[in-house]
Formats: structure tokens, C-alpha cells, sequence
């Protein structure tokens, strides 16, 4: 459903039945608080806390207001899908933002947050395994093949590789089990209900999410400047250590590289497919490097990759230009996000 206004994150009220928008503010409330018998003031500031960058109080902060109703929806193929101002965390438009869908490889980015977190050295070489392999994307690398952490950082952000992903995971020190209840703790540290973690890489379907948890997490994890580095790589040259050859991966997000996405600059992201979620897609885009409009865009059950791209696209030029920022006094900032 398109937002015929612009709604801001924790009030959906603009659009559908007065019975539906309660309960739907209800579990927004719930998702981005972490205990909703806080104090109203402190429930407003763990929000700006966790989605307004700390420069927006010390500057006026740049809303979206809606100039123009033309719709959107009926152009745009994927299943669901929401469009967020990330500085503001406003929703410009959402299409069954709590529909629960397998989320593929997008699990990728939970994997490589937790591995941050443990401070693993990027230097240290990882041993890769058989038992890595569990079908789908995978580096074509033998048994007790080594890598370093950071290389497969790449192969598992930039080529989405299945079995470096697990690889990967493997060096946090964390048995698999340990890592994926690692994964869905996450999960549940956010008030994440719908969102669940059952492997490291993605291929299994069981790994599932919303778009309105899964623009939660990308939020948070998004933000981190490693998995920007690595997810707006196009390109790189990763070392097999103990034979001394190289092996090329090349994103598997077409918006970094192909021409046809040269009017969007993509400053993150993660695609996932499976057979039983169709093409998925997570990217952060700004219309030109360092513009303050930027979106976090995800969505789920595209027919094909092309089309998961010409989604994205679609849905960031419409924001652009039926929505225009204007600057709003740092008074007003708590105001406008606690309405």
C-alpha cells in the first residue's frame, strides 16, 4: 500500500481501517523500542538513538514532505516492499510491510555484523572446509584451502559465496549453533518477533524476516563502515594463501557497476535468492555521492535479479520526486519523530 503522506516511523495512521492502523502502530511501537513500558521521553530517545546520526541534533535536520500524489505501486513487480528516509526513519511508501518472506542471502549481513563484533584480526587465515559447501553461491576452493578473514569478508558480501560465509562464521571462535543462537538473539535484542535465523548463509528458506524487520536491521547494520566497504565494492581480487593464485568476485548487485544505474549512487546493500523467495534486495542509494536525501530501500519476492534492480530504481526515483526535503529547526526535531 502507498503512503498517500508521509508517515513517520511508530505513527502508520495515514493510511487503511482505524482498527488496522492501531494495530499496525501497536507492533511499529513495539519493533523500535526495546521495552514499550518506557517512559513516552524515552522510548522518543532510544528511537533517535538507534536511526538519527548523531550530527542531526547538532544541524537542522532535512524532512520529506510529500509534493506529489502520483502513485507508485502499480509500476513496482516485487511482493513487498518499504521505502525509508534513513535520516529521519520516515516511510515514504510501504506495500505489506509485516509480510513474513525468506530472506535469503540478506542474511548475509546479521553473519558478517556478528564476526565484527568479535573483533576477529582480518589477517587471520581461515581453513576452509567441505562440509562449507552447502549448495547455492559458493568460492570454488579445495578442502584445508586458506583465506584470510578479510578475503572472506569479500566472498561472502561481494560474491555472496555460501561456503565463505559459513567459513567465515567459523572464525568468531563460535560453533555453529552458538553462532546462529548469536544471530537470533540479535534478532530478539531488537524486538524482532518475526525475524528468525537458522543457518549462516542464507540457503536455508527457514531464515525468514519482514520488510519492516528486515529495514530495521539494514538500518542498524548499514551503518557500520566496514560492511559499507565491503558492499560497495564492485569488484576484488581475493588470495587462496596456501597456493598463491587469486580468484575474482564481482558483486552480485548490478546497481554498483551497470550503466543503467549510473542516476543512483548505491552506498550499500545485499541481494538473496532462493527458489522459495524470489529475487530479494537491501541497498541504500543517495540521486549523487554525499546528498542528504538518501533511502533505505528493501524488498522481496522480485520475478528476476533485473527486475529486484529496476525496483529499487524505480521506487528511489519516485521518492525523489514526489518528495522534497526541507530543513527543519533542531526545536522541532523531537516533535516531528514523536508525533
Amino acid at each position: 500500500m502507498e503512503l498517500k503522506n508521509t508517515v513517520k516511523t511508530g505513527d502508520l495512521s495515514a493510511y487503511g481501517s482505524q482498527q488496522t492502523s492501531l494495530r499496525r502502530q501497536t507492533t511499529v511501537r513495539r519493533l523500535f523500542s526495546r521495552a514499550p513500558t518506557y517512559h513516552p521521553f524515552l522510548m522518543v530517545f532510544l528511537f533517535l538513538c538507534l536511526f538519527i546520526p548523531t550530527t542531526a541534533f547538532a544541524n537542522t535536520l532535512v524532512v520529506p514532505e510529500r509534493i506529489d500524489p502520483s502513485e507508485i505501486e502499480s509500476k513496482i513487480g516485487a511482493k513487498a516492499y518499504i521505502v525509508m528516509d534513513r535520516a529521519t526513519g520516515e516511510f515514504l511508501t510501504i506495500k505489506q510491510e509485516n509480510r513474513v518472506w525468506p530472506i535469503a542471502s540478506l542474511t548475509k549481513l546479521v553473519t558478517a555484523s556478528i564476526v565484527l563484533e568479535q573483533e576477529v584480526s582480518k589477517n587471520q587465515q581461515v581453513a576452509m572446509r567441505n562440509t562449507d559447501n552447502v549448495g547455492g553461491a559458493r568460492l570454488w576452493v579445495n578442502d584445508g584451502d586458506t583465506l584470510s578473514v578479510d578475503d572472506l569478508f569479500y566472498a561472502t558480501l561481494v560474491a555472496s559465496a555460501n561456503n565463505a560465509a559459513i567459513a567465515l562464521s567459523r572464525s568468531s571462535g563460535f560453533s555453529k549453533d552458538e553462532f546462529i543462537q548469536k544471530m537470533n538473539d540479535y534478532a530478539k535484542s531488537l524486538n524482532l518477533s518475526h525475524t528468525k535465523f537458522v543457518d549462516q548463509s542464507g540457503i536455508d528458506p527457514g531464515n525468514q524476516s519482514t520488510p519492516l524487520e528486515m529495514a530495521r536491521i539494514a538500518q542498524l547494520v548499514l551503518q557500520k563502515k566496514e560492511i559499507q566497504h565491503y558492499t560497495t565494492t564492485a569488484q576484488r581480487f581475493i588470495k587462496v594463501a596456501n597456493k598463491g593464485t587469486t580468484k575474482k568476485m564481482t558483486s552480485t548487485n548490478w546497481m554498483l557497476y551497470k550503466p543503467q544505474y549510473d542516476d543512483v549512487f548505491v552506498t550499500g546493500g545485499k541481494t538473496g535468492y532462493l527458489e522459495e523467495s524470489g529475487w530479494n534486495l537491501v541497498v541504500t542509494l543517495e540521486p549523487k555521492k554525499n546528498d542528504e536525501r538518501e533511502l533505505l530501500i528493501v524488498l522481496f519476492g522480485a520475478s528476476s535479479r533485473a527486475q529486484s534492480f529496476a525496483d529499487a530504481k524505480k521506487l528511489a526515483l519516485w521518492s525523489w520526486n514526489v518528495y522534497e526535503w526541507k530543513s527543519n529547526s533542531p526545536t522541532s526535531q523531537v516533535s516531528l519523530l514523536s508525533q
